[in-house]
């Protein structure tokens, strides 16, 4: 009857799933949204972090801040032609080159056909021509031969062309957000290597990695080729989880080991493991800490269980156990199992 008692799992079927539970409501507490105990699993064995530039690391509240024009060309009439371009535009570059031209208070005509290339920027077809705004390689495949311009170690140059020629660019600056450096500095005192990717150019990725202390930087990618450089990261440091603000991160939160969207897009959280709710880069810290400390308890639980129940039952096997022992053994180690899992509920930092 003793053998019997201690050989009951109940210690182990409550308190390894209990943990898991508990980890998911913790993270809850922080907006921290898991998808279940394999995403948390998954997590612990975390190598990298893989971040999106725009909207993760920066604010994504992209300003005009500079507007430069080729010779004989209107500073205006380069704003006027990316407004045209942008007029149904939803990506943060877009939206600040049309409030930039609604505070000018400039007419905007409506284009008679849009077209946006990924990656690339967007073409519309306007009464006075073909009107590009985009990046150097949108300009190049039109045919327009790009000039020098001034160039700028922080934002993003947008380049603008109209019937074949090119008129100037606008530089858009985004701003990084203020708890960036300590946040990627916790990820890192995990002993996990930070990467990011943007489509900006290399000196302004390069600027912005400098201000957080982000270990290794990949720019001017291309939609598609962000998941490429997502597996040359975890062929060289091993599992990785992408973090990204949802707007064209879909296929690289479904490639990652472990994708977290930061952002409410639908397509983000359906490919996604984890979710913030909150829009601070500390909830990724956060999120890997309680991961780890998830699987910690969960092991605890079962070395301390099978510890307990094999003791008794060899004092069992020599008479030095009875049956309140057993008792102890089963339902005992089972509370103390079922506690030290709800210890996570009540941690006050996780990172």
């Amino acid at each position: 009857l003793t053998f019997l008692v201690i050989s009951c799992p109940c210690a182990l079927v409550l308190s390894v799933p209990l943990a898991f539970f508990a980890g998911i409501g913790a993270g809850s507490k922080k907006g921290i949204l898991f998808k279940g105990g394999v995403s948390l699993e998954a997590m612990k064995n975390v190598k990298a972090v893989v971040m999106d530039k725009t909207g993760t690391i920066t604010k994504g509240n992209f300003v005009l801040q500079q507007i430069d024009s080729l010779e004989g060309v209107d500073s205006q009439k380069v704003l006027e032609v990316a407004a045209i371009c942008e007029q149904n535009s939803t990506h943060p570059i877009g939206v600040s080159i049309l409030a930039a031209a609604k505070e000018k208070g400039i007419a905007l005509e409506k284009p008679q056909q849009v077209t946006e290339q990924a990656g690339q920027g967007i073409s519309a077809q306007t009464a006075q021509g073909l009107a590009l705004c985009g990046n150097r390689k949108l300009l190049e495949n039109h045919g327009v031969q790009v000039s020098d311009l001034p160039s700028h170690k922080e934002g993003t140059q947008v380049l603008v062309a109209l019937d074949g020629k090119m008129l100037g660019s606008l530089l858009i600056a985004d701003t990084v957000k203020e708890e960036s450096p300590s946040a990627i500095g916790k990820i890192k005192s995990q002993g996990i290597a930070t990467v990011m990717l943007t489509g900006d150019g290399p000196e302004s990725a390069q600027a912005v990695a400098e201000k957080t202390g982000v270990d290794q930087v990949f720019a001017r990618l291309l939609p598609e080729e962000k998941l490429d450089k997502l597996q040359q990261v975890r062929k060289e440091r091993g599992a990785v989880m992408f973090v990204g603000d949802g707007i064209n991160d879909a296929p690289v939160l479904a490639g990652a080991d472990v994708g977290a969207a930061m952002g409410s897009g639908a397509d983000a959280i359906e490919a996604a493991d984890v979710v913030f709710m909150t829009s601070s880069m500390e909830a990724v810290p956060q999120s890997l800490a309680i991961a780890r400390q998830t699987n910690s308890i969960a092991w605890q639980n079962v070395i301390f269980a099978l510890a307990i129940k094999a003791l008794v039952m060899v004092l069992g096997l020599f008479h030095y156990a009875n049956m309140w022992a057993a008792v102890f053994a089963d339902s005992g180690v089972a509370m103390l199992c079922v506690l030290n899992a709800v210890r996570l509920l009540y941690k006050k930092e996780h990172a």
